[in-house]
């Protein structure tokens, strides 16, 4: 039996459509946050918080995964044990901690990098229901004032 080419000019055209569609529903990956920018936005937030930087006890350390989440992070640690992680989402700025505790950063100084991550990758922010679900926690918990003394 023979096709007429209507008909398979159709299918086709029909076939790419739905791979082109099915393509801009995956979002792409943001690439990865410069170490330095990584660095500078973990040193607002420790100082946020009080965590003392300036004592060498205490140092940055960017932090590696097997898999890419969609966050990079960055560690802070006292004499080498982490005691708090900063987790960065690349696509929305949003800032969460769901090593130690659950929490997301809202800090008045990092509202302008988490706008302009979102306008660069055309994004919004998450509610906190879809943060934490991202994240594998119940429920985030908001710091927004320094704890650390």
């Amino acid at each position: 039996m023979r096709i007429p080419r209507l008909h398979t000019a159709l299918f086709f055209a029909a076939l790419i459509l739905s791979r082109c569609s099915t393509l801009a529903a995956q979002s792409p990956v943001p690439p990865h946050l410069p170490a330095s920018q990584l660095s500078d936005i973990a040193t607002i937030l420790a100082h946020d918080e009080g965590w003392p930087l300036g004592d060498p006890d205490y140092t940055l350390d960017p932090m590696k995964s097997d898999i890419d989440d969609g966050f990079d992070s960055i560690g802070v640690y006292k004499k080498a044990h982490l005691v708090r992680m900063y987790s960065i989402h690349r696509t929305t700025g949003q800032i969460v901690d769901f090593m130690r505790g659950c929490q997301v950063f809202r800090f008045k100084d990092l509202e302008n990098f988490e706008q302009r991550i979102r306008s660069q990758s055309h994004a919004t922010a998450f509610t906190d229901a879809q943060l934490a679900a991202r994240v594998g926690c119940p429920k985030l918990t908001v710091v927004n004032s320094r704890w650390v003394h």
